[in-house]
């Protein structure tokens, strides 16, 4: 089947334009397309349509092509012209038809791109594949699963090659940790359209070695297209996962108490690094302002044989979070999908004790907690930072979440505005051998992830103000003496598939002009950044796959 191109003619333009985002394109207006945007379209339905459809995209003049699998990226990378070329033909290649799951008990799929290439496989993913599409069918397939992300409609095209984390990468590494082979389309000699290859772990060449770890962790859009994933074995699925939401109403929140269940939250993942049956506990701290709601402490946990029959680790951690903040929580009743919302009237049980928490726990079949931990939420404006945190909580770290989270908000604009923060470590931070050799992972020390992150459907320029302004200052206040950016003793950058624009201005503020090390930010172990920039320079020398955060 041949592309379907998409043109502004076409009643759909304006809708393909945008992804999950709605702050992308720039300038875009209900059912009108954006001038800053997409031109063209390319709906693809193979590898054969992404090539053609490429050699038609480079063909016109000052042409540009980016891709979408899933549509989530948090930047305008795929949606918006470059902001120094405002007059290129700008073409999303959109791969979301190529989502095919495939099992061999055998071990002998090929690469569907090369079929010269002799390695074999159990499993091959297409990048256009979605996160709960592809949970299901690997679960009925072959119990198997990958340690991914909660969001249902992410594309696999970028968040694997990003590195893909979730709820078991704890227990299980990240997604990348477990690849093995990909098929991708790089630019061509004369980079005037795409030819395939197929790269491996396996691989002999150390150019190919070179572009397969970029493609464990450097991020999507970078070097070429993937359409293929490709395993020799994944984790085995859990049987059953138990699932609690601790909740502290705003009402008895202190700084005190919450400062106090901080350092209590830190210390427990860094004294459990090195014990794996912890390894299968992990956490979303979510800190809302006070016009969000409340903060709650979703934990999901698994024992180290993916059952529920050891619950020490999961007793002791809520035993130690309550002991630390000093306040009864109550059981979290609102739906996890909508959590980022203002709480309703109801209210739980109140959970003070291990046994009060057993009450109020849910044990629910693996396949049923990944549907009801859905995080993706509506389509509306989002913005977002990351943080990897290696070391304590700082005085100073403490003191700028809590006047981020009482920030000034006269208008109520800050409505679905949270600083959260996840666990982190275990078997990410445990692999080694070619997994980590052979990874553009870079941070590898840290135990918590911090992802805040904002949302609001007020397309008025006051309240994009306001969303930048609260999620700006957290960082201002917290990386005061770091220059604005979370490098230190404590943190160890930020993570490449939660782009942000900032981290790439000096102080991480647009004001203040490009920083000339930002990739740093993201790539903070030099050798990995120095192989980065070697891979583009052999695999994309004319910078065909390019974007304000693309490989330097």
């Amino acid at each position: 089947m041949a592309f379907d191109l998409i043109t502004p003619s076409d009643r759909r333009h304006s809708t393909l334009q945008k992804g999950f985002n709605l702050r992308w394109p720039l300038g875009n207006v209900q059912g009108q397309s954006s001038p800053n945007g997409a031109n063209l379209i390319y709906l693809c339905h193979s590898p054969q349509d992404i090539i053609d459809a490429a050699a038609q995209a480079l063909a016109q003049p000052d042409g540009r092509i980016t891709v979408r699998s899933g549509g989530h990226c948090y930047e305008g990378f795929v949606a918006n012209k470059m902001p120094d070329s405002p007059h290129e033909v700008l073409s999303i290649l959109d791969i979301s038809a190529l989502n095919q799951v495939v099992y061999d008990a055998d071990g002998q799929i090929g690469s569907d791109l090369d079929p010269a290439a002799t390695e074999r496989y159990s499993f091959r993913l297409e990048a256009g594949a979605q996160n709960w599409d592809v949970y299901v069918a690997l679960y009925k397939l072959a119990n198997k699963t990958l340690p991914g992300g909660s969001c249902y409609s992410v594309g696999l095209g970028g968040h694997i090659c990003g590195g893909g984390y979730g709820l078991l990468s704890r227990k299980y590494g990240l997604v990348c940790d477990w690849l093995s082979g990909v098929d991708i389309l790089v630019p061509d000699s004369q980079g005037i359209g795409l030819e395939a290859r197929h790269v491996s772990r396996d691989s002999a060449s150390q150019d190919e070695l070179d572009l397969f770890a970029a493609c464990c962790g450097a991020g999507g859009g970078q070097f070429g297209i993937i359409t293929s994933y490709y395993f020799k074995d994944l984790p085995p699925a859990p049987k059953e996962v138990l699932w609690l939401v601790l909740e502290w109403d705003w009402s008895v929140l202190t700084k005190p108490a919450l400062d106090n269940l901080l350092v209590a939250y830190q210390s427990w993942f860094a004294s459990n690094q090195a014990n794996p049956d912890t390894w299968g506990l992990a956490t979303k701290l979510e800190m809302r302002h006070r016009h969000t709601g409340n903060m709650t402490l979703g934990i999901h946990y698994v024992d180290k044989d993916g059952e529920l029959n050891d619950r020490a680790p999961f007793n002791d951690f809520v035993s130690r979070m309550l002991t630390a903040i000093g306040l009864p929580a109550t059981e979290s009743l609102v739906p996890f999908h909508v959590i980022h919302l203002p709480p309703g009237t109801a209210t739980g049980r109140t959970i003070d004790s291990v046994s009060t928490a057993k009450a109020a726990e849910q044990r629910l079949d693996w396949l049923v907690c990944q549907q009801t931990l859905n995080g993706s939420g509506d389509n509306q404006r989002g913005r977002y930072k990351s943080a990897y945190q290696k070391g304590p909580f700082t005085p100073q770290v403490l003191d700028a979440i809590w006047s981020t989270l009482n920030w000034p908000d006269p208008d109520k604009h800050l409505t679905q505005s949270l600083v959260q923060i996840q666990s982190f470590g275990g078997q990410i931070n445990a692999a080694s051998g070619p997994v980590r050799r052979e990874s553009s992972a870079a941070q590898r020390s840290s135990y918590l992830k911090w992802q805040p992150q904002c949302y609001w459907r007020d397309d008025s320029a006051a309240s994009d103000q306001a969303h930048a302004d609260w999620i700006q200052g957290l960082y201002f206040n917290a990386f005061a003496t770091d220059q604005g950016v979370p490098i230190n003793n404590e943190f160890e950058g930020c993570y490449i598939n939660y782009p942000d624009l900032d981290m790439t201005y000096v102080g991480g503020n647009p004001a203040n002009g490009k920083n000339p090390q930002w990739y740093q930010t993201f790539f903070p172990d030099l050798i990995i950044e120095s192989r980065l920039r070697r891979t583009k320079q052999r695999w994309d020398p004319r910078h065909i796959f390019r974007n304000e955060m693309s490989v330097p």
